[in-house]
C-alpha cells in the first residue's frame, strides 16, 4: 500500500480511514481558476486530514493545466502569487516547504522552451516579492522532458515525474534519480479515488504537518452584555476576505484592508459573521484567525495605501488579463464561467463575464452582476478614471445610459486602440469567442463615459 497519495477532490471525510490505510502524506490541490470547488484544498478539509495524523503535500494546477498556451510568464506571476497567499492565508502552510506547479501534458521541445520555463521564470518571480507571506520551495509535475529542463533552468528544487510513461523523457528522467516523486498508475484506496507516488530515495518531497489553527472567537461574543457592540480589527497586513458564508468555497464580496473595524456576530466553526456598520445586521463572514481586539500597530491610516497597493498589485496582472481576452480559450472560460454562475447568460452578463476574465488573470474580484456594480468594485480596488480618447490595451471601458432608467449599462476589456475612438474590444457580446470592434463615441451603441485603469 502506497503512503503517499494524490487526490483531486475533498477526501477529509476519509481522514481516518486514509490513515488506517497506511496512507501517511495527501497531496491536495490549490488552484487560481478552476470551476470545480471539490479540486482545490479547504481549510476545513485540512484541519480534517491534519486531525488524523496526515502530513499535506501541495500541487498548483491551473484550470488549464494540461494546455500549452496557459503557459507564458505571465500566467507563471499569477498562478505563483495566488499559491503563495492561499497556502499562507487560507491553510497555513509553513514556509520551507513545496508548491509544486503541474505541466499536466506531453510538452513538445518548442514549448518547453517558449512557455513552460518562462512559465517557471513567472512563478520565480512572484515567489522573490517581499510580501511578508512565508517563502515556498517550487516543485514541477510533469514529463520527464519538463521535469528536466525546469531543474536544469534552476527554476525548481523538486521534480514530481507524471505517470504517464509515453511522454516524452520519462524513462530517462526516472532513471536519473533526480525526482522527487514519482506518479504511478491510478486506484483507490479506502473508498478514495487516487494516485499513488513513491518517493526518491532518500530524497525530501516538501510535504509538512499543518501547525494547530488558531482558536476562533468564543460562540457568543457578547454573551456577559448582549447589548454591546464588540469591536475588533484585521490584523493580515494584505488584506482580509469578505465572503459570502464561512468557508473559501464561498464567494469573495469585498477585500477589507489591514486595521478594519469590524463588529463580530457568531463564530462558524473557525469562521466568523461580522457586521461592518455597527448596527447588528450581518455582512459577511472571514476567517477568525485574522482578527484581533487591538488595533494592529501602523493601521490607522492603511486604508489608502492599501486600496493604491491593490491597483499596483492588478497592473501586474494586465498583460495576462489582455492575453486572456485575446485568445478563444480565455474568452471561452470567461464565457463557461459566467454562464454557471448567471442564469440566462449571456443577457445582462457583461460584468459576470469580464468578472471572469479579470480572475483568470489574477485580479481577485469577485463575481459581479451589474456594469456599475463592478465598476465600483475596480474603483474601490484603487483603479483610475481615465478620459474617453485615452484609453489603452488593458482599460476597463464604462458606458452610460441616459435612458429611464438611467445608469451603467456595458462594461468591456479594451484589447487594443486606434486613435481616440476605435478599439477592438473583449465583452459578452459574441457567441464565437473572438475579439471586436467598438468605438468609445457609440455609433450605434451606448458611448462609453469613461475608463478605469490599474497603475
Amino acid at each position: 500500500m502506497a503512503d503517499i497519495i494524490d487526490v483531486s477532490s475533498k477526501c477529509g471525510n476519509r481522514a481516518s480511514a486514509l490513515a488506517g490505510a497506511g496512507v501517511k502524506t495527501i497531496i491536495r490541490y490549490y488552484s487560481r481558476d478552476t470551476i470545480r470547488p471539490s479540486k482545490r484544498i479547504t481549510r476545513e478539509e485540512a484541519a480534517q486530514l491534519s486531525a488524523a495524523g496526515l502530513r499535506l503535500g501541495i500541487v498548483h494546477e491551473g484550470r488549464f493545466g494540461d494546455k500549452a498556451s496557459n503557459f507564458d510568464r505571465s500566467c507563471g506571476v499569477a498562478d505563483g502569487r495566488y499559491a503563495r497567499s492561499y497556502g499562507s492565508t487560507e491553510i497555513g502552510q509553513p514556509g520551507g516547504t513545496a508548491i509544486y506547479f503541474g505541466v499536466d501534458f506531453d510538452a513538445a521541445p518548442a514549448d518547453i522552451r517558449a512557455r513552460i520555463v518562462p512559465y517557471f521564470q513567472g512563478v520565480a518571480d512572484a515567489f522573490a516579492v517581499q510580501t511578508g507571506e512565508p517563502q515556498y520551495r517550487v516543485g514541477v509535475y510533469g514529463s520527464g522532458a519538463t521535469c528536466e529542463a525546469v531543474l536544469n533552468a534552476g527554476l525548481a528544487h523538486f521534480a514530481w515525474l507524471a505517470q504517464s510513461t509515453r511522454w516524452a523523457g520519462h524513462a530517462a528522467f526516472l532513471a536519473s534519480d533526480r525526482w522527487a516523486l514519482n506518479q504511478l498508475a491510478a486506484s483507490t484506496v479506502a473508498g478514495v479515488s487516487c494516485d499513488p507516488d513513491v518517493a526518491g530515495d532518500n530524497m525530501s518531497i516538501g510535504d509538512f504537518a499543518l501547525a494547530q489553527a488558531h482558536a476562533p472567537f468564543a460562540a457568543n461574543v457578547a454573551a456577559a452584555n448582549p447589548d454591546a457592540t464588540m469591536t475588533t480589527f484585521v490584523n493580515a497586513r494584505g488584506g482580509l476576505h469578505l465572503r459570502s458564508g464561512p468557508g473559501v468555497e464561498f464567494n469573495v464580496t469585498k477585500l477589507l484592508p489591514f486595521g478594519t473595524a469590524v463588529h463580530p456576530l457568531k463564530s462558524v466553526g473557525s469562521w466568523m459573521s461580522i457586521d461592518l456598520h455597527g448596527d447588528g445586521a450581518a455582512d459577511g463572514f472571514v476567517s477568525s484567525a485574522y482578527l484581533t481586539d487591538t488595533l494592529p500597530a501602523g493601521a490607522s491610516s492603511q486604508g489608502g495605501a492599501m486600496q493604491a497597493s491593490l491597483a499596483r498589485d492588478d497592473a501586474i496582472h494586465v498583460p495576462e488579463l489582455i492575453r486572456q481576452g485575446s485568445t478563444v480559450d480565455g474568452l471561452k472560460a470567461a464565457r463557461d464561467t459566467a454562464s454557471a454562475a448567471l442564469p440566462g447568460y449571456p443577457h445582462n452578463g457583461c460584468a459576470a463575464h469580464l468578472s471572469a476574465l479579470l480572475e483568470q488573470a489574477g485580479i481577485d474580484v469577485p463575481m459581479t452582476w451589474g456594469a456599475g456594480k463592478l465598476a465600483h468594485v475596480l474603483a474601490d480596488r484603487g483603479w483610475s478614471k481615465v478620459n474617453v480618447g485615452s484609453q489603452r490595451p488593458g482599460d476597463v471601458g464604462v458606458c452610460f445610459d441616459n435612458t429611464s432608467p438611467p445608469g451603467s449599462d456595458h462594461i468591456y476589456l479594451v484589447i487594443s486602440a486606434s486613435g481616440p475612438d476605435e478599439m477592438m474590444i473583449a465583452d459578452n457580446q459574441r457567441t464565437d469567442d473572438a475579439v471586436h470592434e467598438r468605438f468609445a463615441s457609440g455609433h450605434d451603441k451606448t458611448p462609453t463615459e469613461y475608463f478605469l485603469r490599474a497603475t
